[in-house]
């Protein structure tokens, strides 16, 4: 168990994270309130469209594919599985339970109701409707991938297959921005919001899961102390007679 001062030390670290994230998403929600694109974003995207090796195009195309509906609702069902088969049902609900971000998306959404990159400004792949900021694909992979990281880390020990495993989770959380800027339907700006999201979601979502987690070890830790103490006196008492 880790020491107080440990505990306090990892706790100002993730207040300070927070709020430096926070005003990341501030700064960008206000830069992504304006009518026209800004230099950064385009130059984030005309540079990494540059690249026209069709190896990493299709790579591109499928890191996104599988956010996209009825596949992004197979997703989640999919990294919970193996917590369910093992019958860690509290596990399997938190990661389900990481989707509702989405949610939180939708309201970003519909209150900046940022345009979406144009055809006419960078290449697209497919033109979509929906306002850009932030990126719904960066904050669903990225709450998702990043609560299954976590738990994996948590509750594995270490080893070669967990390093493997949390290597393979950490690579759609990696990619799927850079997926966003080269099929040309986030900008730069949409990206990192999606991600800043993900961030203060996160954080205090894996710290419900750590303290629930702490609190049944105690008390499953208290039943036992008592247990072993009440067999004690009772073999005390038996020896007496």
């Amino acid at each position: 168990m880790a020491s107080p001062g440990l505990v306090a030390w990892r706790t100002r670290h993730l207040v300070a994270l927070m709020l430096v994230t926070g005003l990341i998403l501030v700064g960008l929600t206000l830069i992504a309130s304006q009518a026209d694109p800004n230099a950064i974003d385009l130059g984030a995207t005309r540079w990494i469209q540059q690249i026209k090796n069709p190896v990493f195009a299709a790579l591109m195309y499928w890191v996104s594919w599988f956010g996209y509906s009825p596949q992004n609702l197979v997703m989640p069902l999919v990294l919970a599985a193996p917590f369910a088969v093992r019958r860690l049902w509290t596990e399997a609900l938190w990661v389900l339970g990481s989707q509702f971000a989405s949610l939180v998306v939708l309201v970003l959404k519909d209150v900046v109701h940022r345009a979406r990159p144009s055809a006419e400004l960078v290449g697209v792949l497919a033109p979509l409707t929906d306002p850009s900021f932030p990126s719904g694909h960066v904050v669903q992979y990225t709450t998702l991938f990043g609560v299954t990281f976590f738990l994996v880390y948590v509750l594995v020990p270490r080893s070669m297959l967990r390093t493997a495993v949390l290597t393979l989770l950490a690579v759609p959380i990696l990619l799927v921005g850079l997926s966003r800027l080269y099929l040309g339907q986030h900008w730069l700006s949409d990206v990192i919001g999606g991600y800043a999201v993900s961030v203060l979601l996160l954080v205090p979502y894996c710290w419900a899961y750590a303290k629930w987690r702490l609190e049944r070890r105690s008390i499953t830790h208290e039943r036992r102390r008592a247990e072993t103490h009440g067999q004690a006196n009772r073999a005390a008492g038996a020896s007496r007679r």
